[in-house]
Formats: C-alpha cells, sequence, structure tokens
C-alpha cells in the first residue's frame, strides 16, 4: 500500500511539473531522445562520482557544530555552463557575493563561504574546467566537469534536452556529495545573500530544508510533510543520512524512469513527492522536512520585495510586498532577508541586473552586506 501511495503521490506530480522559470509560458510537447541519460545513470544505477569531485567536495567541506552540539561536515554546491561567464557576469556576481559573507573560525582564522563552493561544470565531452577555474579559483571556489553531449556553450532553450539534463546533474551532484558523507547546501546561481544563511540551518534539527512560495509556515518543527505550498529548490539544505540519500536517489531514478518512457519531468515539480515518499513512510524520526520562511528566504516570483506572514497561522497566504512610491522596499522587512532569489526575472543579463540593484538596495536601507550576520561554530 504505501509503494501504490509513492507511485500514485510521484504520478500528480508529473501532471504538475511546475517550475518558476517555466511558470506562465505554453507547455510544448517535444521530441525527446532518452540516450543522454547514460552519461548519468548506467545499468546498475547512478553513475560514481569521477575522483576529481570526490577530491574537491573533500577539500572545499567545512566542519561545524550544529545547536545540537553535533559536528557537520558540509559542501555548497552549484551548477555553471560556458554561458554563464558572459554577458553582465552572473557568476562572478554570485561568487564575489560569497566571497563577502565573511566568517571566522574557532582558532580565529578569517574565512568566507566561497571557500567552501563546488561548482559542477556541464561541459561536452573531452571538454576541461579550466575556463571556469580561471574565473572560479580567485574567489576559491573549484570547478569540476559533468559531461554530455547534450551541453553545448550555448544558452539553454526550455525543454531542450539540454534543459532537462540540469535536472539530472542537479539531483546527481546532489547524491554524489551526500554518499561522500557531507551535508549539502544546494545554490542556483541567480540568487545573492545578505547574511550568513549557515546559522539559520545549523540551528533546525531537520534533515531537508528548502524555500518556497509566499505563505505562512513553520520551519522550526521536523515534519513528515511540506506545507501546501509550492517549494522553490534554488536552495536546498540537505542533511547526509542514510535516509536522505536513499529520497535523493529515489528522486535520480523517478527522473529517469520517466525520461525512458518519453515523457520527462523536471526536478521543480518531482522534489516535494519524492521527499515525502521516503518522509511520510519512515517517519519524522529517521527524515524529517521544512520549508524555511518566505519573510527570511523570498524569490522574486513573489513579488519585488519579497513576503510578510508575521501574524498569520500557518497555512494562511503571506502579504506580498511591494516598492514604495521611492523605489525602495521598506527597510523593516529587508532587515530579516538572509538571501533574494531571481529565478522569475528573464535571461542570465537580466537576472544580474537585478541581483546588483538589490544589493545596492540592501546597502541603502540596511547597511553593509554581511553586517547582520550571526555567528557560528566552525572549526
Amino acid at each position: 500500500m504505501r509503494l501504490i501511495y509513492a507511485a500514485l503521490m510521484l504520478g500528480m506530480l508529473d501532471c504538475y511539473s511546475w517550475t518558476t522559470e517555466a511558470h506562465g509560458r505554453k507547455a510544448v510537447k517535444p521530441k525527446f531522445d532518452p540516450s543522454f541519460l547514460k552519461d548519468f545513470w548506467n545499468s546498475g544505477g547512478p553513475r560514481l562520482p569521477a575522483r576529481e569531485f570526490v577530491e574537491a567536495v573533500q577539500a572545499a567541506s567545512l566542519t561545524v557544530v550544529d545547536r545540537q552540539s553535533r559536528q557537520r561536515r558540509l559542501v555548497l554546491l552549484s551548477l555553471v555552463n560556458e554561458f554563464s561567464f558572459g554577458g553582465a557576469g552572473l557568476w562572478e556576481l554570485f561568487l564575489s557575493n560569497l566571497r563577502n559573507i565573511t566568517f571566522h573560525r574557532r582558532d580565529g582564522s578569517p574565512d568566507h563561504l566561497a571557500n567552501h563552493l563546488v561548482a559542477r561544470l556541464m561541459t561536452v565531452p573531452n571538454a576541461t574546467a579550466n575556463h571556469c577555474n580561471q574565473i572560479s579559483n580567485r574567489f576559491g571556489t573549484k570547478c569540476v566537469t559533468i559531461a554530455s553531449p547534450i551541453f553545448t556553450a550555448d544558452n539553454y532553450g526550455y525543454k531542450t534536452p539540454a534543459y532537462y539534463g540540469l535536472s539530472f546533474v542537479k539531483v546527481l551532484t546532489i547524491l554524489d556529495a551526500l554518499t561522500l558523507g557531507v551535508d549539502v547546501f544546494f545554490l542556483d546561481s541567480d540568487q545573492i545573500f545578505f547574511r550568513n544563511p549557515l546559522p539559520y540551518m545549523l540551528a533546525r534539527d531537520i534533515d531537508v530544508l528548502v524555500t518556497g512560495d509566499c505563505g505562512a509556515r513553520d520551519d522550526e518543527t521536523p515534519a513528515a510533510r511540506f506545507p501546501k505550498i509550492n517549494s522553490n529548490i534554488g536552495l536546498l539544505y540537505f542533511r547526509s543520512t542514510p535516509m536522505v540519500t536513499r529520497a535523493v536517489n529515489e528522486w535520480l531514478s523517478y527522473l529517469v524512469r520517466k525520461a525512458r518512457d518519453r515523457r520527462p519531468v523536471l526536478d521543480q515539480g518531482t522534489f516535494v513527492g519524492a521527499m515525502e515518499a521516503v518522509s511520510t513512510d519512515v517517519g519524522v524520526q529517521r527524515m524529517s522536512v521544512a520549508m524555511l520562511l518566505p519573510d527570511f528566504f523570498p524569490h522574486r516570483c513573489m513579488s519585488p520585495c519579497g513576503c510578510n506572514t508575521v501574524g498569520l497561522s500557518p497555512g494562511q497566504l503571506g502579504r506580498k510586498l511591494y516598492r514604495t512610491e521611492g523605489g525602495r522596499c521598506q527597510p523593516v522587512f529587508v532587515r530579516k532577508w538572509y538571501h533574494f532569489h531571481v529565478p522569475c526575472n528573464g535571461d542570465m543579463n537580466s537576472k544580474a541586473t537585478a541581483l546588483v540593484k538589490l544589493l545596492q538596495l540592501y546597502q541603502q536601507v540596511v547597511g553593509p552586506v554581511n553586517s547582520l550576520s550571526d555567528p557560528f561554530d566552525a572549526l
């Protein structure tokens, strides 16, 4: 019965493959060739990570102490392609912002988040990560290739093979790091941080954290289900536990099965079902989930200035926030922000422009980036 329930849940999500990037577009069913799946999945399951990825994750991982006084190792992960390096410089903006989120380790040595980021470069077979590393290494970030003929230097058109390939790379990259025994903080590159998010994540005794739309909820109490609010997987935190690793493996397996049937689905629309298929089966003590508060973790699909859920009960729709007559977001709400994500903001150049304006806004109404960051215990 539980297996039937899980299959029904994922089947329903197949009919609701919502993505923030595709929201509002007409879905055109393309001709789909699943032959590229061999680059991510073989007859025995997901392809194992290359030694270069293993070594990069081990070198970048950071040991921290959570609020329950447990030591954890974590790594930041992101995806990048050659197209990201041109134009308005979205990738460099992302890395420079992470470098500005600084902190001190227990021994007093300075550090920053970009030092702990591993970027998986999507590229054609036999290509190198040299160009990516030339740009990224000066920020402390390491690039590692993941290859398939579908990944060219062009921008990935909607529902092209490369567009679907993004889902496979994202989930496989998360799985590869989890199997190395490190927690994963996965970030899309079209966002900026105003203060360090790690103290917030480490204060929650929850296995899987995700951002979502504008609605009131609780992100401190471990649960087996997410609230009935659209998730946004541009920011994800996974603890490396056996059940979480199993859930991510099942997530990837489901993507593969649907693609082999020539009915491909995307990572966004299948995330909740894949996680809950495991968490509801094994129980909250073995795998817990939560959706981060939108007041602290807003995205542009909500509104230009985020969301306000103060005084609302869980399940109620939040209040969308808009700019004042002076063109600014109200400081009382901006001060709460840990980041701002702009998935609903056009191409990479327009995203970069929007993020620069948000950085300027924050500095004008609050102060320097990282000035409101909370301390945390990093070894």
